[in-house]
């Protein structure tokens, strides 16, 4: 008996010493794999294809992997991650930049903001650049110039060099703007960001808050101080540079992302958020909140917060590998345009269940039994209150029926055709 206990202490200290270490330690880095392949390009195509599988390591080693939904998805992240890492380190240039689209339904990454549209290009840290735009009818529209690829080498997921928000620019009466990146200002120039060391991506957010109503604008970008001559052939370094960016981008995002999911999961305990805070290295104005759910079928996690004003806010679910819940077919994310406050008090509330309680304001985890919360404020105008801060309890079964017997009540059918109106906008916002 006594071999046992102690068997069984030492199972659960070795347990305890692995999440530890996860939540501790740094995330790897990439390193490139040796090849035998003699000719570069083969090497640098045969590197790529073994960053494919040291990628998938990252999954396969997590405690969380022999969840049958989580491998699953695991699979499915490394699809994510490969295309955007070609999207964005094989195909991109410098010298011709463009701005495209960097996370979509194929390359969901960074518990990426199913309100954001996001966009990015790449520059040289000492280059000028001019963006042309219209401003559109989004929340909001921001602009931010960081050191490096979030997530990649050294780079963390997002430190500023430059920011600059729609409401700060000029624009003509029909919204027409351009804005100037580079080192020193133009003379006369309104609208620019300072170029600066280090820095290399673009990141543009347009801020849906309507779904149905709100569109955007197409972004051009172009550099003014190199040669005006079309791009050379393409050559055989071009394609070895790009493997070898999109290796490392893929390891070194993937591997950033699981390290911040593991400390959004260990930080708090189950079924809580923390409080409302500045975003670390984020936007100046947005405050997050983070937790976690872990839910048996007959509990509700109930969350209450205030209604601070802010331009945007929102609440969304995401999985252990630090990727957005299916946000397409099911309400795993609510903005304060979707989300309602109830009519006796200020404080508004969100309820996450495994099955549909029949009522608004329910965030479906899409099949999870837990996962992560994150909560973003965007525009507030002074720091919040505690009034303001997110508080939450999980609710047994007839808890849950007092709290939502007052509340308007939403039928499977009314439910299914919101989904249906939900799938549409998603469809009309990202494109095929």
């Amino acid at each position: 008996m006594k071999k046992i206990i102690l068997l069984l202490i030492v199972l659960i200290l070795t347990v305890a010493g692995f999440y530890a270490g996860r939540m501790t330690a740094p995330a790897p880095r990439y390193e490139p794999s040796q090849t035998k392949a003699d000719d570069p390009l083969d090497a640098a195509f045969e590197g790529f294809i073994q960053a494919q599988r040291d990628t998938l390591a990252l999954y396969k080693t997590h405690i969380n992997f022999d969840d049958p939904l989580a491998r699953a998805e695991a699979y499915r992240g490394l699809l994510y991650t490969i295309v955007g890492s070609i999207k964005a380190g094989a195909l991109t240039s410098h010298d011709y930049p463009r701005t495209m689209r960097g996370v979509d339904w194929t390359s969901k990454a960074g518990l990426d903001n199913p309100d954001n549209n996001y966009f990015f290009a790449l520059l040289d840290d000492d280059g000028t650049y001019r963006l042309t735009g219209k401003r559109g009818n989004t929340t909001q529209l921001i602009f931010q110039l960081v050191i490096g690829v979030p997530g990649v080498g050294n780079a963390g997921s997002s430190t500023n060099v430059s920011v600059l928000y729609a409401d700060q620019m000029e624009m003509d009466d029909e919204g027409n703007f351009e804005i100037f990146v580079s080192p020193e200002r133009p003379e006369g120039v309104a609208n620019w960001m300072k170029n600066a060391p280090g820095a290399e991506s673009l990141l543009v957010r347009f801020t849906h808050s309507d779904w149905e109503k709100e569109r955007l604008d197409p972004l051009y970008i172009e550099r003014l101080d190199s040669e005006r001559v079309a791009p050379t052939p393409l050559s055989e370094l071009d394609m070895i540079g790009g493997f070898e960016r999109a290796s490392q981008s893929m390891y070194d995002r993937t591997a950033s992302w699981i390290a911040i999911a593991d400390r959004m999961w260990s930080l708090v305990p189950n079924n809580s958020i923390f409080n409302m805070r500045v975003t670390p290295g984020g936007l100046v104005e947005q405050y997050s909140a983070f937790g976690n759910f872990k839910l048996t079928p007959d509990e509700t996690m109930l969350i209450e917060f205030g209604d601070t004003g802010a331009p945007y806010m929102g609440i969304q679910l995401g999985n252990r590998w630090f990727v957005s819940m299916d946000y397409e077919n099911h309400t795993s994310t609510l903005n304060m345009n979707q989300l309602g406050c109830r009519e006796d008090e200020s404080r508004c509330y969100a309820l996450i269940s495994l099955e549909d309680p029949g009522v608004a304001n329910w965030l479906d985890p899409a099949g999870h039994d837990e996962g992560l919360i994150f909560m973003r404020w965007q525009g507030l105008d002074s720091p919040p209150t505690e009034a303001d801060q997110p508080r939450t309890r999980v609710l047994n079964s007839e808890e849950l029926a007092a709290f939502i017997e007052d509340l308007p009540k939403v039928s499977p059918e009314a439910r299914w055709e919101a989904i249906q109106v939900r799938r549409k906008a998603v469809h009309e916002r990202f494109g095929g």
